[in-house]
């Protein structure tokens, strides 16, 4: 009766022994896919490479760059459209003082 007692106690022993070994290995399993998770998002930190945080770090600056592009074509449009209505403005001057002058003249 002893004898059976320790063979079950061996046996479960041993059964616990296996599960702690099989929760190790998924352990270890989940920490190499949570390294490379944490890679993936904040990039590697020996090499300073990757990551999407560096992405996002690099879109927003290409998004200062076309912001600023943009906000120089505006200036430039406006530009454009104040030399316009200036030379319009001399334009109609022009004609009109060449008309009184030629009314004067008649």
């Amino acid at each position: 009766m002893e004898n059976v007692f320790e063979e079950q106690v061996k046996s479960e022993l041993k059964s616990m022994d296996q599960r702690l070994y099989d929760m190790e290995e998924k352990i270890n399993s989940i920490d190499t896919k949570l390294t490379q998770v944490i890679d993936a998002i904040l990039g590697n930190p020996l090499t300073k490479q990757g990551g999407f945080v560096k992405e996002i770090d690099d879109l927003k600056a290409k998004i200062t760059a076309l912001e600023k592009k943009v906000e120089k074509h505006e200036d430039f449009k406006k530009k454009v459209y104040w030399a316009a209505a200036i030379l319009g403005v001399l334009v109609m001057g022009a004609e009109y003082i060449t008309k009184i002058f030629a009314n004067l003249t008649n």
